[in-house]
């Protein structure tokens, strides 16, 4: 059986059972020949019981203008956030923390997201997974990470570099001695 030649590949975030028609799926799948309200109805099927989650989701569009679609494990930071209960993640994630995340509940989140990431080790999709909660404010139980409490290691450096460059800058602004000098 020959291989079917991709025209496009198309990623969203959907919420599921709720795919509808408007922008911005609507525009891009009738873009790619596709039939908006099929694709909706066998989409909305199919993640009627994964209702209200964001689930990334890849469509692929081939030349003959059939297509198929991948749903992918829901976000990380959604998984986290259900994990605990919190309604959103910080706004200020180096100064405000929002919660911790107990080793057992990164390991679950992990599992979860294994089959998406890139990697097959669950250490290492733990370690994926509490990055993703270090961006959020979360903390996890065994990864520490220190809150900016005032400046950090970059703004000092960038300080310290303009002080240099100023003692330079006077440095070669004072006149030289002349050359002759006051001999005695």
């Amino acid at each position: 059986m020959a291989r079917k030649e991709i025209a496009k590949i198309i990623k969203v975030h959907l919420k599921g059972g709720a795919a509808s028609p408007a922008p911005p799926l609507g525009p891009s799948l009738s873009a790619a020949g596709i039939q908006v309200m099929e694709f909706c109805r066998t989409f909305n099927d199919a993640t009627r019981e994964r209702a209200g989650e964001t689930l990334p989701t890849e469509i692929i569009v081939y030349k003959d203008k059939t297509w198929v679609y991948n749903i992918k494990t829901s976000l990380t930071s959604d998984l986290v956030k259900k994990e605990l209960g919190l309604e959103k993640a910080s706004a200020e994630p180096n100064r405000v923390r929002v919660g911790e995340l107990s080793r057992e509940a990164l390991e679950r989140v992990a599992r979860i997201k294994l089959p998406d990431l890139n990697t097959k080790d669950l250490e290492a999709a733990m370690k994926i997974v509490a990055g993703t909660c270090r961006q959020m404010g979360v903390n996890v139980e065994g990864y520490y990470w220190e809150i900016a409490k005032g400046p950090t290691r970059a703004m000092i450096d960038a300080a310290e570099k303009a002080a240099a460059s100023e003692k330079v800058s006077e440095a070669t602004q004072e006149e030289p001695e002349s050359a002759g000098g006051d001999r005695e």
